[in-house]
């Protein structure tokens, strides 16, 4: 059972909308189909209390310090690794699509192996949302570019998507989540401007 979610990022106006910040974005969009009953900074973490989603984070140490506010709170509250759902971007997954796991390796994502590394498991539930265009370059520039005007419905589909796999996680569990959103998603977004 899932007991905390996390969106990975950066903290600051510099990094708000770039393609490394969809964790916290996909937050934002959990907090506004459910609004903060309480927020409070513990542990170097943003932590909201909702009606809907219960628990939800955002780690501010930057992204390759994930782990270290989130095994804190895990302290606090008593999680497991298996009871923290962790929201990022991956830029090997097509923009627009999501993958759902419920473990594994971190994929060379600095933020999930500080989180694996801390916890010391792999045991970590997760939704990967792409990043990958054909534009990409050298992928260490490319997570912290903002995402371009041609770009941005697609994200804007991804983090809907995103929010109605957190549900479907919450109330019918992981392996339900796996078997309706990691089958082959449609784009359906033509990259207008």
């Amino acid at each position: 059972m899932i007991r905390l979610i996390a969106g990975l990022g950066n903290p600051g106006t510099r990094y708000e909308q770039t393609r490394h910040n969809l964790g916290f974005r996909a937050v934002d969009k959990l907090l506004e189909l459910s609004p903060p009953k309480s927020e409070r900074d513990v542990h170097g973490a943003t932590l909201f209390e909702t009606e809907k989603f219960g628990l939800l984070c955002k780690p501010l140490t930057y992204m390759n310090r994930s782990g270290r506010p989130l095994l804190s709170l895990s302290h606090d509250l008593e999680l497991k690794p298996e009871e923290i759902l962790i929201l990022y971007d991956d830029f090997a997954l097509q923009l627009g699509l999501i993958r759902i796991r419920a473990r594994g390796s971190s994929g060379g994502h600095n933020g999930l192996q500080s989180i694996i590394d801390h916890f010391g498991s792999t045991l970590i539930p997760r939704v990967r949302m792409g990043i990958m265009t054909e534009d990409m370059g050298v992928w260490s520039d490319f997570v912290l570019e903002k995402f371009r005007s041609k770009e941005k419905k697609d994200v804007a589909e991804m983090l809907d998507l995103c929010s109605d796999a957190v549900e479907v996680i919450l109330e019918n569990g992981i392996l339900a989540a796996m078997n309706r959103f990691n089958k082959k998603q449609k784009l359906n977004s033509d990259n207008d401007d």
